[in-house]
């Protein structure tokens, strides 16, 4: 019988959607700039799921599909700044309540 050795394992590869918010974390970028590039996500979402809605309203949508990922990626969008912006006015109270 033969035992594989214990070995570091590799970093996993990353996929190839990888958001500009997640790059900019491991790039170590200030708070502001992945701030920014979450609302401008959230912008691009908005735009096409506006798009999609207007066309769905219409009839002339092709595809229902990518209606729903829109609609969804856009509903993610909105989330994640939500918490994002709950998570740094948090942070700030909490520094403002430390002791010096």
């Amino acid at each position: 019988m033969f035992i594989v050795p214990i070995t570091r394992l590799s970093p996993p590869e990353t996929p190839a959607g990888q958001t500009a918010v997640s790059k900019s974390v491991m790039d170590g970028l200030p708070f502001s700039d992945i701030l920014q590039s979450a609302i401008e996500e959230y912008r691009q979402a908005e735009e096409a799921s506006k798009a999609d809605a207007h066309a769905l309203a219409s009839g002339s949508i092709e595809n229902l599909a990518d209606a729903m990922i829109h609609s969804l990626q856009l509903s993610t969008a909105i989330e994640l700044t939500t918490q994002v912006a709950t998570r740094a006015v948090n942070s700030y109270k909490e520094i403002m309540q430390m002791q010096v």
